[in-house]
């Protein structure tokens, strides 16, 4: 557990140090809001960069490249997952439009979502480094130390959420962690969970484009026809997540997480 609380904390100074760095250039640039969104996402990049670096060579947490293979995947299931994923995160959505927790950092990401490297950090960046640390890093360092696999999901899901530090992401970052998690400890690599979070956050780029300067004034809850087909849109959603990760789950076909048993030494589920 030192381990993964060590590598949370690497994950939130390397941001904050790098951040601090890049502020330097941003304060003596002539175009004080093109610089921010610049630096602002070169920092998240370069600060993803450093923390993979140290958990993988430092705290060792990170098996890199197996957990990039591709050769263990079945992708008609891995479809199955995906599609799973899609059903909960867009119930998810909704929740989270109907709580409507306080957004801190809206203008911000609204900002990097119209440049290159905002697009590149957000889209791209981000899912990648955020796979590596909490389900790689995190979630299958405690399986692979012995820590039961529920227990591994939801301590990554929850450190995954609050590392937002937005109130309303948190929520539905959890839910994605827990998602997330369950597809990771099944495959025993971060690819069909790394692929779930990139579109997630393109779709989420695609959507602030395409709606340009109306993106604040769009309902996902009004598009589908008000709170109670969303309602019914949230049960649905949920229920078929739920539905066809079990399916997955269940599946023998699908490769599992190693875990530790009692001599140290590793063993198949």
């Amino acid at each position: 557990m030192k381990k993964v609380l060590l590598a949370v904390l690497v994950f939130c100074i390397m941001q904050a140090l790098v951040g601090i760095v890049m502020a330097v250039p941003m304060a003596v640039s002539v175009n004080s809001s093109t610089s921010f969104t610049l630096y602002m996402s070169l920092a998240l990049i370069v600060s993803g960069f450093l923390t993979f670096l140290i958990c993988w060579k430092g705290l060792k947490i990170i098996e890199f490249p197996e957990t990039f293979s591709c050769s263990s995947i079945n992708w008609k299931w891995a479809l199955v997952a995906i599609v799973g994923s899609i059903m909960g995160i867009i119930a998810g959505d909704l929740l989270s439009e109907i709580i409507n927790l306080p957004n801190t950092i809206e203008d911000i990401m609204l900002g990097m979502a119209k440049s290159f490297w905002g697009i590149l950090a957000i889209a791209v960046v981000g899912p990648i480094v955020e796979e590596l640390i909490f389900r790689e890093g995190i979630c299958g360092y405690l399986i692979r130390s012995g820590s039961n696999h529920w227990r591994a999901i939801w301590i990554s899901a929850i450190l995954f959420g609050v590392i937002h530090f937005n109130p309303a992401q948190i929520p539905f970052a959890i839910l994605m962690g827990i998602i997330l998690g369950v597809i990771y400890v099944k495959t025993g690599n971060i690819v069909i969970t790394s692929i779930i979070h990139i579109l997630n956050n393109s779709i989420a780029m695609i959507e602030v484009n395409a709606l340009g300067d109306k993106v604040k004034e769009f309902s996902m809850v009004e598009w589908v026809g008000g709170k109670a087909v969303a309602g019914v849109c949230i049960i649905v959603g949920f229920a078929g997540c739920a539905y066809l990760l079990t399916k997955f789950w269940d599946n023998k076909e699908v490769k599992e997480v190693t875990e530790v048993d009692e001599t140290g030494d590793n063993y198949q589920r």
